[in-house]
């Protein structure tokens, strides 16, 4: 090999005058791309038991592992108007015990099937994943039926999952990060119901046994609630299974809730929220905008990829390896019953802050006002079709990504017509979707020691300070002769 290496160096030498012109041919003319792979998703089979419960089944030949999401559409916008995080309190009890088994007796059965069992609470549903060997198939559905018909809502389970949730929250509330998003979060779902997920561990103590009674009998319903599961299993075979276990479940009418738009905020507004002895910093700038349409998502998806998808997106590039204001900075998109979310999230160094917001507002402002180029559209939408297919190698992320499917409502737009959605992007569609929800009000969370930053942000006009429980507290004011003063 080297001796190959050695000879080519050398009649490139002799034979400059020739060569260099077809190597600047070359290089002006990048080789085409490799062709797309098709994409082979497995085929969703669904059905409809006896008792509402709509099941979606995913055949996967030779795979030891059954995939089973339950969505239950009880999220946190559902919570009463004063008992705010009541969703999560009841999803913090699902799973913990039945009446029958104790919690210890429940964490010896997942360790004997090979299971593992987490719950995520969001804005508009709750995702209970369970994983567990085939093998052991009857009685993890065993155990799910005892957990949706024989919940443990005992004193000692509540008082205890109140206890941890209070002091889990506490201690992210030392967090600038966690801090930073919560409070962002407050500033866009304001007078929405949207904005009881941002709940502090000062509502905790209004939890009671009746709210959390009423919640649970109203909402975790089959007829409320969809199954996505995934194993080796025909349909047939797997509703039967399915069927056997959750018969008793019964249905209920739900009155269906209406949900208000997102509106965008109507001022620009900087916000401090004080993380005493903090010795980070943290900066999330965000808008919300109403349901996107389908075709709008993906030009969002690429538009994301360009902004802040990547440590090669603009964000990253110019804040981090730049001007080295910042560790990292993204941004995302994110996707409710009621609207949209973008932000962008960054890591700043302090003595920096006031310098990384303008570059952070001056990237997005100028996606809304000047149309990417025709090759950072490629390159985002190279990224977002090659890596689809690692999103969904794991039969665990598989399945996760198809029970957000369903969950959204999404559609064979975000399935299996993906690829081809993607592709159909282009530069003048991100630019629309750029001009019509990057040029609206922004809100801009700062998250961090305020003794430390409050200097830092001198050359602001106003910002409002808030503590770490996100409770305001005064507005910083900068009059004609620079002197920053504060109004309660």
């Amino acid at each position: 090999m080297k001796k190959l290496g050695l000879s080519w160096a050398f009649w490139v030498v002799l034979s400059g005058t020739s060569v260099l012109p077809q190597q600047e041919r070359f290089r002006r003319s990048p080789p085409p791309p490799e062709p797309l792979q098709e994409l082979k998703l497995p085929r969703i089979e669904r059905a409809l038991l006896s008792n509402q419960l709509s099941v979606s089944i995913v055949t996967r030949e030779n795979e030891p592992f059954c995939s089973l999401q339950l969505i239950v559409f009880a999220g946190e916008s559902l919570s009463p108007n004063n008992l705010a995080g009541t969703a999560t309190f009841v999803a913090s009890l699902l799973g913990r015990g039945t009446l029958v088994r104790s919690v210890p007796d429940v964490e010896e059965f997942l360790e004997s099937i090979g299971g593992t069992l987490s719950v995520s609470v969001g804005q508009d549903y709750v995702l209970l994943t369970f994983h567990f060997m085939e093998e052991f198939l009857d009685p993890a559905l065993g155990f799910l039926g005892q957990a949706l018909l024989q919940p443990n809502f005992t004193r000692t389970e509540i008082d205890y999952v109140k206890f941890t949730t209070t002091y889990d929250l506490l201690a992210k509330e030392k967090d600038p990060d966690f801090v930073a998003l919560r409070h962002l979060g407050r500033m866009l779902f304001q007078n929405h119901p949207y904005e009881k997920f941002s709940f502090s561990s000062d509502v905790i103590k209004t939890w009671n046994e009746n709210s959390l009674a009423d919640f649970f009998d109203r909402y975790y319903r089959p007829n409320n609630a969809r199954i996505i599961f995934a194993s080796s299993l025909s349909l047939n075979a797997a509703t039967r299974k399915i069927s056997t276990y959750l018969n008793l479940w019964q249905p209920r009418d739900i009155p269906p809730t209406a949900m208000r738009p997102l509106k965008a905020p109507e001022k620009e507004r900087v916000c401090l929220v004080d993380v005493p002895q903090s010795l980070e910093c943290r900066a999330y700038v965000g808008t919300v905008f109403p349901t996107p349409g389908n075709s709008e998502r993906f030009d969002l998806a690429v538009l994301n990829q360009v902004l802040g998808g990547t440590p090669t997106s603009r964000l990253f590039m110019n804040l981090r390896e730049s001007k080295a204001f910042a560790n990292f900075a993204y941004s995302e998109a994110d996707f409710y019953r009621a609207g949209g979310v973008f932000l962008v999230r960054a890591k700043v160094r302090p003595e920096a802050i006031a310098l990384a917001l303008q570059e952070i507002r001056k990237e997005i402002r100028t996606l809304a006002k000047e149309p990417v180029s025709s090759l950072e559209i490629e390159q985002a939408k190279s990224y977002l079709i090659f890596n689809f297919p690692l999103q969904i190698e794991r039969y665990d992320e598989f399945s996760w990504r198809m029970a957000e499917n369903q969950a959204r409502n999404d559609g064979e737009e975000f399935w299996s017509r993906y690829y081809e959605q993607v592709m159909l992007v282009n530069a003048e569609r991100v630019f629309a979707t750029a001009q019509r929800l990057l040029g609206q009000p922004l809100v801009l969370v700062i998250a961090g020691d305020k003794s430390v930053l409050s200097e830092r942000l001198a050359d602001l006009e106003t910002y409002d300070v808030f503590d770490a429980k996100g409770q305001f507290q005064y507005t910083v004011t900068k009059d004609k002769k620079g002197a920053a003063h504060e109004a309660r």
